[in-house]
């Protein structure tokens, strides 16, 4: 393994966890989800843009790139939003890793649709997966059960995990048929622009912009890109079954960072589910 690709995978994974990170502190105010969505998507697309005109790519508007990149873009946009508006009501270590645990549903739709394998050590893994869930949602809080609000958003976050598995989905079959990715990753950000335009102008009704929204839109627009450019590159150079489980674990980090700032404590039970979400995705791409 090249040490870096190593390297560029824990850049990968500490930016996904301060990716994180800034969501949570992002929602800790009424702000315009829509407003952020839109800035970062413009960053993104922007980032994605130059990168290409550096390396000398061009787009493919090719109809596998087209289908499967809407498609792909559609499915990360609505997995996103749904995280934003997670991450204002429930604690960073259950949005991020629930939502990291994407691979799950992945591994579920692959099999379907890809004729992928479940072997025994992805049922295992699924496992670990489901158990990280059960671990973070029944325990009681401060003495208190989840309120019902709060249930609603961990099914909400759930649901966040499964689209976001579609997106990976799309992705990989748009590879298999010869789809661009660099073009599949500009329609990504795309998507964010239309999601952000349509909450901010449609649902939220709000498009005043902030010297203090500008900074969090700066700041996550070059850590999504960040994640893109930085898996894309480790991939490039380092074996996947040693890169994808590396990456996927941001919530540790954001985990960690979340403690670090004081926005939740540290607890027996806290500890057990992130390492049983770890195990559970070591196991399910250990034939990646």
């Amino acid at each position: 393994m090249p040490l870096s690709a190593s390297i560029l995978a824990m850049l990968c994974l500490l930016a996904a966890g301060s990716l994180d990170l800034v969501l949570k502190l992002y929602t800790s105010k009424p702000r315009s989800q829509g407003m952020l969505f839109l800035g970062i998507g413009l960053i993104w697309a922007m980032l994605q843009w130059f990168n290409m005109e550096i390396t000398g790519d061009s787009f493919s508007f090719a109809p596998p790139t087209l289908l499967y990149g809407i498609s792909a873009a559609v499915f990360v946009t609505l997995s996103n939003i749904l995280l934003l508006e997670c991450m204002a009501h429930l604690p960073i270590s259950l949005a991020s890793t629930i939502y990291r645990l994407n691979t799950i549903p992945l591994v579920v739709l692959a099999f379907f649709f890809l004729d992928e394998q479940i072997t025994w050590i992805r049922l295992l893994g699924i496992g670990f997966g489901l158990l990280t869930v059960f671990i973070l949602y029944r325990p009681k809080e401060d003495g208190n059960e989840l309120s019902p609000t709060n249930s609603k958003y961990v099914g909400l976050i759930v649901l966040a995990c499964i689209l976001r598995a579609f997106y990976g989905l799309f992705t990989k079959t748009g590879m298999s048929y010869g789809a661009d990715v660099n073009t599949m990753i500009f329609m990504g950000a795309l998507g964010w622009c239309g999601g952000g335009l349509l909450l901010a102008f449609f649902r939220e009704k709000r498009i005043l912009m902030t010297l203090e929204k500008l900074r969090f839109i700066g700041i996550g627009g070059l850590l999504v890109y960040a994640v893109v450019w930085l898996l894309t590159n480790a991939l490039m150079l380092g074996d996947a079954s040693f890169i994808l489980p590396l990456t996927n674990m941001g919530f540790v980090a954001a985990f960690l960072f979340s403690i670090l700032l004081r926005l939740e404590s540290l607890n027996l039970r806290k500890i057990v589910a992130i390492v049983s979400a770890a195990i559970a995705i070591v196991l399910l791409t250990s034939s990646a």
